[in-house]
């Protein structure tokens, strides 16, 4: 019963501080912006390298998680009741808390991610901006939250494409691991538990499975709104994605930002595969996504 006490009145004082961090935000200077960018689908498929690749950009404003700090506020969380008094609030509130923070689901600056772990993404960034954490030109916010902001959607019946219909503005991303790896890397952090449907008992076909019907539901919507949905594979990412990259976020192109961003782009598939396990992956690619052969191909170059 105390215990219970004691949670309720730090969960209290959590919130109160988060409301007045909020009404701190208000002066937040957010003329420039022009998107901002969601991320979608599970985690361990390349949201650290897109939020590297974000927060390299000088006109780019990157917040890493946070969402225990934006998702239960009603002045900032335009999501559930969209409003354009909650949206600005929202771009300043992330803003404001991209400044600082701690590493892990407190979120706040990207910097503190294990994105910057690696001493080539903090040199880029050291060497282009020194120790400023404030972009001097914002047009893009891009919030690096992914899944737990998926299913925030999915808890509360909020239709993306709907989402956009009231604020243009609004894109998302999906990043596309090979599936494979990424399944074996959700299961073997836990992290794959954050997906609805599966529990600690799930097989790795289940996971497996789950991150596929995250990349179809997708490009179901991509089909339908084209203009604010942007994904690339790993096995494919060059200076055209990068282009794409800052058409979709309405960025300006950057050679310098170009270079550093293809500097840091090393990803390789890290794990061996059961046959059984591939052979699962191409059947059921195969067989769910003949809808979009495109995709299909791409998907299935994993195997090849």
């Amino acid at each position: 019963m105390i215990q219970k006490i004691i949670l309720k009145i730090r969960s209290s004082y959590s919130f109160l501080k988060q409301e007045r961090e909020i009404r701190r935000s208000i002066d937040i200077d957010i003329s420039d912006i022009k998107t901002i960018c969601l991320v979608f689908g599970p985690y361990r498929n390349l949201t650290s390298l897109s939020a590297a690749m974000a927060v390299l950009h000088p006109n780019c404003q990157v917040l890493n998680h946070a969402q225990r700090r934006i998702l239960p506020h009603k002045k900032v969380n335009f999501f559930m009741r969209y409003s354009e008094t909650r949206f600005n609030s929202f771009i300043k509130y992330a803003i404001h808390l991209s400044l600082s923070g701690k590493r892990g689901l407190v979120g706040g600056s990207v910097l503190h991610s294990h994105a910057f772990d690696k001493l080539d993404v903090k040199e880029k960034y050291k060497n282009r901006f020194g120790d400023k954490l404030l972009k001097d030109k914002i047009n893009c916010l891009f919030w690096k939250e992914g899944l737990h902001l998926q299913n925030h959607f999915l808890e509360n019946n909020i239709n993306t494409i709907d989402l956009i219909n009231k604020n243009k503005k609004i894109v998302f991303i999906l990043p596309i691991r090979n599936p494979l790896d990424c399944a074996m890397s959700n299961q073997n952090t836990g992290m794959s538990n954050i997906f609805h449907q599966i529990n600690p008992n799930s097989t790795y076909q289940e996971i497996l499975k789950s991150i596929l019907d995250d990349f179809l539901f997708f490009f179901n919507n991509q089909k339908q709104l084209s203009s604010n949905f942007f994904h690339y594979y790993q096995h494919s990412f060059s200076e055209s994605t990068l282009k794409e990259f800052c058409n979709y976020l309405d960025l300006p192109f950057d050679e310098r930002w170009k270079n550093d961003v293809l500097d840091i782009y090393n990803i390789k598939d890290s794990y061996p595969h059961k046959k059984e396990d591939i052979d699962f992956y191409e059947e059921y690619v195969s067989t769910k996504f003949k809808d979009f052969p495109d995709e299909m191909e791409k998907l299935l170059q994993f195997i090849k």
